[in-house]
């Protein structure tokens, strides 16, 4: 007999759900991690966290600090100055041995040590749109991976507005009395009609911000040469060295520059290009920490006399671009938008995690077999194992010792080895029982981590809250909360196991 439209879409959410759900959370997971990578970073980095009492020494005096410091390579070194979030300087650049590296300068112009750790932004923020594929040569991958969850995304939402009828009705349902089958719906129902904007956005956006990785076709077949297509949407200098050594303009010079044609906004980055040869030029970026598009505004200079060589002037649609690739990434600097976004991430997390209830909970009596097994570990590990893991890297963050070679990637280890765990428990104690030890664990780490913090760094949660360091006593109090919610969760879940333990018994619980 042939399906109606309604049970074909019901199929597809359901299936579609099962088998890209683990990645959608995971996708969804990092990227509300990311809404706060300063405050992850200044938590993970301590040496970050204030600022110095010194006078700010600004671009220049940060710049002379970095040569000095480190071995800078031919390539662009890129210098953000200190903000509200990040109060010192920080650097991105290839060393004379073309190796990426990040650096931190203080206010006052001291080179802070190498904080050991990748932190949100140079762990997490990857590990969002490309899985770290990069790692292992494949970042192409990793972006369609990232890109074929956003598409699962949308089918999602587009079936499962279809397949409940009564969606709105539902929304405000939430029937704790009834069946636990019927409250875990109430409950994919409720979170998925309050986060559907934001879903729907954001995955849209976020696969429009790779569309050209994803439909390469038509820019080559009119730019065989991929760089050209990319001066012409974003034009900008780019000059060879000319092999003469010479002199170079103050790097604050250029940014009052910079400031003085904008009439308005800040420097967001310096690129110094070509340092110490007659071609080279500084690149200025434009600071808008009140808008939400994703503004480059580039202005170069030449950075011998400080001369304007180029203003960037983009079209229509790279205008367009920015601004879906602002709203996604939140540049507007609003704390109010910030969690704005968090809690709709964190709602977008609970869709995924109770639809995965919810499939589990209608086949319960097929506990036994080895298939529903596979599903229940996976939907365990990819949900509370995965914030176990997140959890495991911050307390290795603050007990692993200063200075230990390799610190950072033993930090991902455990990360690594903590979620693999997690899956590895996950199969061989399955069920509500199994569930509820690992949310236990959550609850050990997170509410271990505040005090590990205190006596690690000596900013304990009363101290940060009197400094106004709110971004580390934010951590605090999120990992404080995050601790009480996964212990209430956890003895909810021994009660309901002990209620009704005959859907989830299995040999092994």
């Amino acid at each position: 007999m042939t399906r109606s439209l309604r049970q074909s879409l019901n199929v597809l959410h359901t299936w579609g759900g099962l088998v890209a759900g683990s990645l959608i959370f995971f996708v969804f997971f990092t990227g509300s991690l990311v809404v706060f990578e300063q405050s992850i970073d200044r938590w993970m980095m301590p040496d970050t966290r204030a600022a110095a009492s010194g006078e700010d020494v600004g671009f220049e005096g940060a710049f002379r600090a970095l040569q000095s410091a480190y071995a800078l390579g031919p390539h662009g070194v890129f210098l953000y100055p200190p903000n509200a979030r990040r109060p010192v300087y920080a650097a991105h650049f290839h060393d004379a041995a073309g190796a990426d590296q990040h650096a931190f300068i203080s206010r006052d112009g001291q080179p802070i040590a190498d904080p050991g750790t990748f932190g949100a932004s140079e762990f997490f923020f990857p590990l969002h749109y490309s899985l770290h594929f990069g790692a292992f040569g494949m970042a192409t991958l990793g972006y369609w991976l990232v890109g074929l969850a956003g598409m699962v995304v949308l089918a999602m939402v587009v079936s499962g507005v279809v397949v409940h009828r009564r969606l709105l009705r539902d929304f405000f349902s939430l029937r704790l009395e009834r069946a636990r089958g019927r409250t875990l719906l109430d409950v994919h129902n409720i979170s998925g009609v309050m986060s559907l904007p934001f879903l729907v956005f954001m995955a849209f956006s976020g696969v429009a911000i790779f569309v050209y990785t994803y439909m390469p076709a038509n820019v080559l077949a009119s730019y065989p040469d991929s760089d050209e297509f990319f001066h012409e949407v974003l034009p900008h200098i780019d000059r060879e060295a000319a092999g003469t050594p010479a002199g170079r303009v103050s790097l604050d010079r250029i940014a009052a520059q910079a400031r003085s044609i904008w009439q308005g906004g800040d420097v967001m980055v310096l690129g110094v290009h070509l340092a110490g040869d007659a071609n080279a030029y500084v690149a200025a970026y434009r600071d808008t920490p009140q808008e939400i598009a994703y503004r480059y505004d580039q202005l170069d200079f030449d950075a011998t006399n400080g001369t304007l060589l180029h203003q960037q002037r983009l079209g229509p649609a790279m205008q367009t671009y920015q601004f879906l690739t602002g709203l996604h990434i939140v540049v507007a600097d609003s704390w109010a938008v910030r969690w704005m976004y968090f809690l709709m991430g964190v709602a977008g997390c609970v869709v995924i995690a109770s639809g995965f209830l919810v499939w589990l909970e209608k086949r319960a009596e097929r506990s036994g077999q080895r298939a529903f097994r596979c599903a229940q570990a996976m939907a365990g590990a990819s949900t509370v194992g995965l914030l176990m893991a997140t959890l495991a890297m911050l307390a290795a963050n603050r007990l692993l010792p200063p200075g230990l070679d390799a610190r950072a990637q033993l930090e991902v280890g455990v990360f690594f080895a903590a979620w693999i765990a997690s899956l590895m428990h996950a199969w061989l104690r399955p069920g509500l029982p199994g569930l509820a030890r690992q949310l236990l664990a959550v609850a050990v780490l997170a509410l271990s981590l505040p005090v590990l913090n205190a006596v690690t760094t000596g900013d304990a949660l009363p101290l940060t809250v009197a400094r106004g360091q709110w971004q580390i006593a934010g951590m605090d109090l999120s990992l404080l909360v995050t601790g009480l919610l996964a212990l209430m969760a956890a003895r909810g879940l021994r009660r309901a196991a002990r209620r009704q333990p005959a859907p989830y018994r299995t040999a092994a619980a």
